[in-house]
């Protein structure tokens, strides 16, 4: 991006595109105001008008990419049975991490405080809530609910990590690596659904 790209009105969005410009080069930990600034084309100040540190920039790039996820979730087709629910889940999180590392790197950037920035806060709240909602309609104890939830949310969310660090290549094929995501929630599933039974 240079700052040819960028619109009078609109400093804010070119910046969360520039630091996600950047994330994608260089990870988080080598991403600075500063530099946003110089790629948008805009002095090293003008960016604190809209983010008043380096964390409040990832923040808002963060919440943008949980809002995409909820979306995700939230045009997920229904399913019959819990185990399909649960594998599909795994496998679109996984999808979702793969085609955009760096903004699924920032929405769990090191140092983020999410306590510190409400919106952000309740965006993965709301993104918790469809994990739940699709559960829901498979489990009896609702009190359980939210407890798996977090534990398939953990299982995709290994998986993804391990899948953009490209840390499993030596154990599956590239190709294969959302189908072992969902194979590994339907087993999580199908354990759950015996141990209820039995």
């Amino acid at each position: 991006m240079s700052g040819r790209g960028y619109h009078h009105g609109d400093l804010r969005n070119a910046l969360l595109a520039a630091a996600s410009e950047l994330v994608r080069e260089r990870g988080t930990r080598g991403f600075s105001v500063s530099e946003a600034a110089r790629r948008v084309g805009v002095s090293s100040s003008a960016p604190y008008r809209h983010f008043p540190d380096r964390d409040a920039m990832l923040a808002a790039a963060a919440l943008a990419g949980f809002v995409e996820l909820e979306e995700r979730f939230k045009n997920l087709p229904a399913t019959q049975t819990f185990t399909d629910t649960a594998a599909r889940i795994a496998a679109e999180y996984v999808r979702f991490a793969r085609e955009d590392p760096a903004r699924f790197e920032m929405m769990f950037a090191h140092g983020i405080d999410k306590s510190k920035y409400s919106d952000l806060l309740q965006q993965t709240f709301r993104v918790q809530e469809r994990f739940e909602a699709a559960l829901a309609h498979h489990l009896q104890r609702t009190e359980s609910i939210r407890r798996y939830s977090a534990e398939l949310w953990s299982i995709a969310h290994g998986a993804a990590t391990l899948a953009i660090g490209e840390n499993m290549q030596h154990l599956v094929p590239d190709t294969q690596i959302s189908e072992l995501a969902s194979s590994t929630a339907a087993a999580w599933a199908q354990g759950i659904t015996e141990a209820a039974g039995s």
